[in-house]
């Protein structure tokens, strides 16, 4: 009886503060309930959910970037003239859109709730590809973390380790340098050479996964790829929120 008047309380609770600062979906902005843990209605969840490649069907994707193939076979036109370190990319979505939308609003760091939203999309689609597989969260740069105070690929890594009991590893280790999204596509690739290292006195795995936001030249998986297969890892995927 304790229990259901505790619940009561809460639901009241929950309700009077949905009237003076409801939750609003960042999507629709239409109130989403304080009942949500993150900032989404249960329209635009599942539109976005609608949206991500795990949900079409009648699609064929591509065996390295993992994006939808138009008319190309196999590889799309970019892996083809591409020469990546990774072996493949597992991306949730494509970047475009509310999904877009929603990855700037959680970076931006105004709606970090999100991280909880995305941090189980990710499991998901860990359970189907690497289940069992360790995960490399991709490092931010030094500078960027000091001055931002947080890193949106460790608040949902946390989750995934803590929430979902995935083995998350923290090995790789990132220099200071130019920010990549200011760079084309060839300075991304040499901007990004020998920025990464390995913690000492680490276990390196034979398989591990690695973990990013967003995936737009590859620059960045492929260099962390690099330094993993160097120091003795036999393949290396990665799964990214979206692909640019």
């Amino acid at each position: 009886m304790d229990q259901l008047i505790k619940k009561g309380i809460r639901q009241l609770g929950l309700g009077f503060l949905d009237l003076l600062a409801p939750n609003t979906c960042v999507v629709c902005q239409k109130p989403a309930g304080r009942q949500n843990a993150y900032p989404l209605c249960a329209e635009c969840k599942a539109n976005l959910l609608g949206k991500s490649y795990a949900s079409l069907s009648g699609f064929s994707f591509c065996k390295l970037c993992g994006k939808a193939l138009i008319s190309e076979q196999e590889l799309c036109l970019r892996c083809r003239k591409s020469i990546y370190c990774f072996d493949s990319i597992k991306p949730l979505f494509r970047y475009d859109g509310e999904i877009r939308d929603v990855i700037l609003v959680y970076k931006m760091g105004s709606r970090r709730s999100l991280a909880a939203f995305l941090a189980g999309l990710v499991h998901e689609e860990w359970l189907r590809n690497f289940d069992g597989r360790p995960l490399l969260p991709i490092p931010p740069r030094p500078k960027k973390l000091k001055r931002k105070g947080w890193d949106q690929v460790e608040d949902m890594s946390r989750i995934l380790e803590k929430k979902y009991k995935v083995p998350v590893l923290r090995i790789l280790k990132r220099f200071d340098g130019t920010e990549q999204k200011a760079l084309g596509y060839e300075a991304r690739q040499s901007n990004i050479k020998g920025k990464f290292y390995l913690r000492s006195n680490m276990q390196i795995p034979e398989n591990p996964v690695l973990f990013d936001d967003v995936f737009t030249t590859g620059a960045t998986l492929s260099e962390c790829a690099r330094v993993l297969k160097a120091a003795s890892a036999l393949k290396v995927d990665a799964i990214c929120l979206a692909a640019d």
